[in-house]
C-alpha cells in the first residue's frame, strides 16, 4: 500500500428543499455559498465552503441519502487504476473517467492534489 494519502474534498447529500437547505447551513453554521448551477431559473445544485455540497432531490425520493463523495487523490492515475482493479467497481457510464461507482453504488469523484494539499489539509487539527 506505500505512504498513500488523500482526503475527503467534498461530500455531495441529496435534499428534498435545497432553498431551506441552504438558508440553513448558511445561517445555522454560518457557511458561506461557493457556487450554484440553475435550470431555468430553479436551484439545482450548491457548494458551501466547507466541503458540502447540496443536489436537489426531482421527486424527494432519495432525499437525505448520500449523492457521492469528492476525493483528493496524490497520483490520479495510479489511484485510478488501483480503485477500478477492485471487483465490481466500475466507471461511470457517460461521465469523464474521474467518476466511480463501487458495488454497494456509493460514487467517488476523483480529483488530482494540487501539489502539498493533501499535507495541509490533513496538517490541521479539528478536535
Amino acid at each position: 500500500m506505500g505512504n498513500k494519502c488523500s482526503y475527503l474534498e467534498h461530500a455531495a447529500v441529496t435534499v428534498a428543499d435545497i432553498e431551506w437547505s441552504l438558508k440553513f447551513f448558511q445561517t445555522v453554521l454560518g457557511m458561506t455559498e461557493t457556487r450554484r448551477k440553475e435550470k431555468d431559473g430553479v436551484l439545482q445544485q450548491v457548494w458551501l465552503k466547507g466541503g458540502l455540497q447540496l443536489v436537489a432531490a426531482p421527486e424527494n425520493p432519495a432525499a437525505g441519502r448520500g449523492h457521492h463523495l469528492g476525493i483528493v487523490v496524490q497520483d490520479f492515475k495510479s489511484a485510478l487504476q488501483e480503485i477500478l482493479a477492485y471487483e465490481g467497481v466500475h466507471p461511470m457510464e457517460g461521465k469523464p473517467e474521474k467518476w466511480v461507482q463501487l458495488p454497494d453504488g456509493l460514487v467517488l469523484e476523483l480529483f488530482q492534489e494540487k501539489p502539498g494539499a493533501i499535507e495541509k489539509i490533513l496538517d490541521i487539527e479539528v478536535k
